[in-house]
């Protein structure tokens, strides 16, 4: 026996609009759908699928991150987007409304699938921010735009500016003819710039080498010194007044120090350079600092301090007295934590001010008193034409609240720091030492007092920078036997350890890790030791007993900076290679001397 066809009325036929298909379930259902409508449900649907395997899929797998849950992911939001479209649009509805809703919230969800994802890529720490998404012709389709010259001119890489009367950067360096000897030059500088950036540089050198007509170009790479290119001294000499021409300075002048600004924009990303240009032994050596004040700027909470010695310091900020040693050798930090420590007091309740050579940043409510060590001694007053330690007494002189000075220069600056009035100022002394109880001998010694010294010190904090471990490529590696038995740790307390790598396997073939050019290490950490200064430790300053301030500062429950360099080497983030290479070379704070072999102290328990 047969079913009999359901009958269709004439008036549903002339509801649709447009050709229709006729579908038949057996003999029992009809289902009339108009043939545009899948074709446009489809269109985004290929889009979205390209993107997830051309660009998201394999830029997942470059950075090893966890693509089989992002691929699982994607795979559920296209699922539900089709679910949208054809539940709402093609099957339930049976008006266009009804379609247009389905349609719409596919593409929500289709949008919304691509935006998590890049999100998500855009925060890991394994993807550069060179390689993070951007919706736009450059990331899907691999293109690089160049900064292109008005007609007549050469083309070139770089968009160079110059700062104003007001300091904004508004004055374009104009690209010269294709067919000068000046678009020679300007092709040179620029790949000097590019090469340093490609290199993550934070530093750009041009100086002589030592021999005759050479001029070498490095990079101060993580705070390591990378020797790049070398070029005859005119070439050189081209390059440099190049640079300093867009930052304003003097190019006649190759003997006195000058420092200017230029603004560099390449592929839509801008950055800062500071040109700094002085004469030296054998020629002139021209300076570019990248992004200086972004480089200095950071909140407490950034600093790398463990939460005991962060709340050491919070201690020592809240006291308010007397004097606080910032201590870290060259090219350690120093900057950094001392504008740091200096924002940690209410610029707006407190008189705050510091004194300084180079400002390398702006602090908000901060006053800057500027020395120039080119008019000290000339006419013309405080800061410029008096000596460091006058222009420190004049400032001490007014009462204010917070004082940080960044450079103790000579004697005299520290015998005007001591005398000052410490309960109702506190002052805080960058200086160059290897850590604390070197800060605080060579203090003492400065004073020339050694009561006087100790009377004025209520706190030392002191710093070194250690390399971090690029995440994407570094080795792991059980720790051996004896290796845990000179850094102190009980066997079986950890079951691995890190080594740099430099390359990742990309479909089982080993490849320069994306991340860190091959280095194995990619920023830098810094290792800490923070102790306020109490009774007991100024009674032994007074006295002259280093060997017994070693031992009180180790009987404080605060670790040395060895310590907190090999607890980091443990957690992964940096190497014992790279500990003991920072660490080595003299003692932290409160420690004992290193281990023969140089292997850090053991850490505590």
């Amino acid at each position: 026996m047969t079913t009999p066809l359901l009958p269709v009325h004439a008036n549903t036929l002339t509801d649709l609009s447009g050709p229709a298909l006729l579908l038949a379930e057996g003999a029992s259902s009809m289902i009339l759908l108009s043939l545009w409508k899948p074709i446009l449900v489809l269109l985004p649907l290929v889009g979205w699928a390209w993107v997830i395997a051309k660009v998201y899929d394999k830029h997942a797998a470059q950075f090893f991150l966890p693509r089989r849950k992002w691929n699982l992911a994607h795979m559920c939001a296209g699922m539900l987007a089709v679910a949208l479209a054809v539940g709402l649009g093609l099957v339930i509805g049976s008006n266009e409304g009804a379609f247009w809703a389905g349609f719409a919230a596919m593409l929500v969800v289709l949008a919304a699938d691509l935006a998590a994802y890049a999100m998500a890529a855009n925060k890991d720490e394994r993807v550069p921010e060179k390689y993070h998404i951007r919706f736009n012709a450059e990331t899907i389709f691999g293109e690089r735009k160049k900064v292109e010259s008005t007609a007549g001119l050469a083309k070139v890489a770089l968009a160079i500016r110059s700062q104003d009367e007001k300091g904004k950067y508004t004055v374009t360096v104009a690209p010269p003819l294709a067919d000068s000897p000046e678009y020679a030059v300007r092709t040179a500088a620029e790949q000097v710039w590019m090469n340093a950036v490609k290199s993550r540089a934070s530093q750009l050198d041009i100086g002589p080498t030592g021999k005759d007509n050479q001029y070498g170009v490095s990079y101060l790479v993580d705070g390591m010194r990378v020797a790049a290119e070398t070029m005859p001294a005119q070439n050189a000499a081209q390059v440099m007044n190049f640079w300093k021409a867009a930052a304003k300075l003097d190019v006649t002048d190759h003997r006195r120090k000058q420092t200017g600004h230029v603004q560099v924009e390449q592929h839509e990303v801008k950055r800062i350079g500071r040109v700094t240009s002085i004469g030296v032994q054998g020629g002139m050596r021209l300076t570019i600092l990248f992004d200086p004040e972004q480089a200095v700027t950071r909140k407490q909470s950034e600093l790398g301090l463990l939460d005991v010695q962060l709340a050491e310091l919070q201690a020592i900020v809240a006291d308010g007295k007397g004097v606080v040693l910032l201590a870290a050798p060259a090219d350690m930090g120093r900057t950094t934590t001392l504008y740091a420590v200096t924002k940690m007091h209410d610029a707006y309740t407190t008189n705050v001010q510091t004194v300084e050579i180079e400002p390398q940043a702006a602090l908000e409510g901060v006053r800057t008193n500027v020395w120039d060590p080119q008019k000290a001694g000339q006419e013309g007053g405080a800061p410029g034409g008096a000596e460091f330690s006058t222009t420190v007494r004049s400032i001490l002189r007014r009462d204010p609240d917070v004082v940080a000075v960044a450079e103790l220069l000579d004697a005299a600056t520290a015998k005007e720091i001591a005398k000052a009035d410490h309960e109702r100022t506190r002052i805080y002394v960058s200086v160059r030492a290897p850590d604390a109880l070197a800060a605080i001998q060579m203090y003492a010694k400065a004073v020339g007092d050694l009561k006087q010294a100790a009377d004025s010190l209520h706190g030392v904090v002191a710093q070194r920078l250690v390399r971090k471990l690029c995440v994407n490529c570094r080795v792991a590696y059980p720790p051996t036997p004896d290796m845990l038995k000179k850094l102190g740790i009980p066997e079986g307390k950890i079951q691995q350890l890190y080594r740099k790598g430099g390359q990742v396997l990309i479909k089982n073939r080993p490849e320069v890790c994306p991340v860190c050019n091959g280095g194995g290490y990619i920023g830098q950490e810094a290792l800490f030791e923070v102790y306020s200064i109490g009774p007991e430790e100024r009674s032994l300053i007074t006295q002259g007993n280093l060997q017994g301030l070693r031992a009180a500062l180790r009987k404080r429950p605060l670790p040395t900076i060895q310590q907190v360099g090999l607890r980091k080497a443990v957690e992964g983030v940096t190497s014992i290679e790279e500990v003991m290479r920072v660490t080595s070379d003299a003692p932290a704070g409160g420690a004992a001397k290193p281990a023969a072999g140089g292997t850090p102290e053991p850490a505590p328990a």
